[in-house]
């Protein structure tokens, strides 16, 4: 409850007034998407792309995030921006500590293990705050958010006993394909993470069946390295097809020292080291890499860092394609990915530390020793639980948001993207006015603006068709002409007909555009006080719309 209440706080400190939205590239697509939803009546994940951009009409989206936004929107009554907001918080700061509990006490079989990890999650920044901040990655955040409960629900049917293995099989089957769907329809790259933690804890399972195979059935050593074998495979596979969809889109961002640095401290992607956090995760490294069926855990947290060092510093593209190519080569996203661990293992040292201590005095006490260690646990657990809530609500105090943020040009942030100014991407006066679209133009109208500006929320905020939806330019040859000569439509005879060929009626008039990451400038959309051939429907400060005549 406490990690709920520290990570919401931050979360709600981050995003400021519920309606406000992310000034990121990728924010007026899933936004938009959640609108499309809604007003199609249709949230399958095949041709949702194709709702938001209409010269995509088969592609393929994962929508779990947007359609359960969607469906939140319209059970609540509250806005696409609100439920957008609201599910953050929710999936953050709820699903995501009620996860890394249940992996922890899952791995472990500790009670105490869960209260830690979830003690111990609000320390680290780099999920979930991170995520919404950098992206925005809404579909990415709700995958990882839900990867620990998943690796945990299998894990858990496995150590089962049941009295005949078919049924055992047909569970961890069953839950294993919920995990895939659940995960798939989230984020398909966050299943690898889950797939390569249950593939190793389904090799250490395997391992210990057949050493003790004298005692075990031989079916069931049989079908436990049988279905291993197959995991692998399957695991393998999917790296490789992942590996197929994606590309090295993004180059390191560290040196090598500095992204080892960054492992050792816990404070991933230049996130706010978290040294207290490394001790313990060290203490846990060395407890289940020596003892406990549990090594599975620390294995993964090898791995996942490595493929982390791997992103952030090695240029070498016969590394990064075939190790990291599945998350887009994206230092971000393997940054996200290392908390699922971190956690879990570092609760493990908490443990581990715990119950030295119990031992030791103990047996210090002279109480019969079993009567004497419970007690002794007992005592230590909510010492040791409430002492680690202490340091998080300080951790908090001290850094309530990420202080560090490295963009991929070098710049450094430290203003939260939410903020809306007359100087951001969406500017106060473009929001207004854009909310006052289903009210200025008839339905079914088509506006054009330049994605460049906050023209690109238009269909987002209003509902209204402003083409194009999102911040990526439309291929279309006919927008590319108006973009740079719509201005000139009452002297271009070319110009009315690429209008046409849109279907255009309106234009947003937001300035030449922005220069920024993966934005653009569009020369003819904007000027029209001095053209010909266009009449001023609505304006709101330096915002305006238009009604083009010209090609009427």
């Amino acid at each position: 409850a406490v990690a709920a209440v520290l990570i919401g706080a931050r979360l709600i400190l981050y995003i400021g007034a519920p309606a406000d939205v992310s000034q990121s590239n990728d924010a007026p697509f899933h936004l938009g998407a959640v609108r499309a939803i809604i007003e199609a009546q249709r949230a399958t994940s095949f041709g949702l792309g194709g709702l938001v951009d209409p010269e995509a009409p088969g592609a393929f989206y994962p929508g779990a995030w947007h359609g359960t936004t969607a469906l939140v929107s319209l059970l609540s009554g509250a806005g696409v921006a609100e439920a957008t907001n609201v599910m953050t918080i929710v999936v953050g700061a709820i699903v995501w500590p009620l996860g890394i509990a249940w992996l922890a006490q899952a791995a472990t079989g500790r009670r105490l293990a869960a209260a830690g990890a979830a003690a111990l999650s609000p320390a680290l920044l780099a999920f979930p705050l991170l995520l919404v901040q950098y992206g925005i990655l809404y579909s990415y955040l709700l995958a990882v958010a839900l990867v620990p409960a998943a690796i945990a629900a299998v894990v858990v049917l496995a150590r089962r006993e049941p009295t005949a293995l078919v049924p055992r099989v047909a569970a961890i089957a069953l839950v294993s394909a919920m995990s895939i769907a659940a995960i798939g329809a989230s984020q398909p790259s966050a299943l690898l993470a889950w797939g390569l933690a249950v593939a190793l804890s389904s090799i250490g399972g395997a391992v210990a069946v057949w050493r003790d195979a004298e005692s075990a059935p031989r079916s069931r050593a049989l079908g436990t390295a049988g279905a291993t074998g197959i995991l692998v495979v399957l695991l393998v596979a999917w790296w490789g097809a992942s590996r197929l969809v994606t590309a090295d889109y993004w180059g390191p961002v560290h040196s090598l020292p500095g992204a080892v640095l960054d492992v050792a401290s816990s404070g991933y992607a230049g996130t706010q080291a978290a040294w207290w956090v490394s001790v313990l995760l060290v203490v846990g490294l060395a407890v289940l890499l020596v003892h406990g069926p549990a090594r599975w855990l620390a294995l993964t947290w090898v791995v996942l860092a490595g493929l982390y060092v791997v992103a952030a510093a090695i240029h070498s593209p016969w590394l990064r394609l075939p190790l990291v190519g599945p998350w887009y080569s994206d230092t971000y996203r393997l940054a996200a990915l290392l908390p699922v661990v971190t956690l879990p293992v570092a609760a493990a040292g908490v443990v581990f530390v715990v119950d030295r201590v119990s031992a030791l005095t103990g047996r210090r006490s002279g109480e019969p020793r079993a009567e004497s260690l419970r007690a002794e646990q007992s005592a230590a657990a909510w010492v040791t639980a409430g002492a680690l809530l202490v340091v998080s609500v300080i951790v908090f105090a001290v850094h309530p948001l990420v202080q560090r943020y490295h963009v991929a040009n070098g710049v450094t942030e430290e203003q939260s993207r939410f903020v809306i100014a007359d100087d951001t991407w969406l500017t106060l006066d473009e929001r207004a006015l854009l909310e006052r679209l289903p009210d200025s133009v008839e339905p079914g109208a088509r506006v054009l603006g330049n994605p460049g500006t906050g023209a690109a929320f238009g269909y987002a905020l209003s509902g209204v068709d402003v083409f194009p939806a999102k911040w990526q330019l439309p291929r279309s040859p006919a927008f590319a002409l108006l973009g740079e000569r719509l201005v000139d439509a009452a002297v271009d005879p070319e110009v009315c007909a690429a209008a046409d060929a849109l279907d255009a009626q309106y234009v947003l008039d937001f300035g030449p555009g922005d220069e920024g990451t993966g934005r653009v400038q569009l020369p003819g959309l904007t000027g029209f006080e001095d053209a010909l051939g266009f009449e001023l429907v609505d304006r709101e400060g330096a915002a305006a719309l238009w009604r083009i005549t010209a090609c009427s």
